[in-house]
């Protein structure tokens, strides 16, 4: 399962740093940014598109999908950084819906992958 916002997204590229026992400045360095930009993006404070995360994901010696993973515990439905905290339990429940289906179509599109 893929995370669902960029502080996941963040936690995964510090985890990464620290294997690799690297800093964050090394990595804004390699990557041609200030260290105040890593810092936002560690933090999930700065969206970053798909080219930047292939970038990352290449400075660090891991792939995009190992930086995109999910932790173990989702991130609830009231917590979405994009939306800022949703109060409606109806919209609570919408999100969960929306993120069941797409749950299902990723097994899916595993299931099809292994034939």
């Amino acid at each position: 399962m893929y995370a669902t916002d960029f502080v996941q997204v963040g936690t995964n590229i510090q985890e990464k740093l620290n294997e690799k026992r690297m800093t964050q400045q090394t990595l804004a360095d390699a990557l041609g940014i200030s260290k105040q930009v890593m810092n936002k993006i560690i933090k999930g404070n700065k969206a970053i598109n798909v080219n930047e995360l292939v970038r990352i994901a290449d400075s660090l010696g891991t792939s995009a999908d190992e930086l995109l993973r999910a932790a173990a515990e989702p991130v609830s439905a009231d917590r979405l950084s994009f939306m800022g905290a949703v109060q409606n339990e109806t919209t609570k429940e919408r999100i969960n819906l929306i993120r069941t289906a797409i749950d299902e179509i990723h097994r899916l599109e595993g299931l099809l992958d292994e034939e």
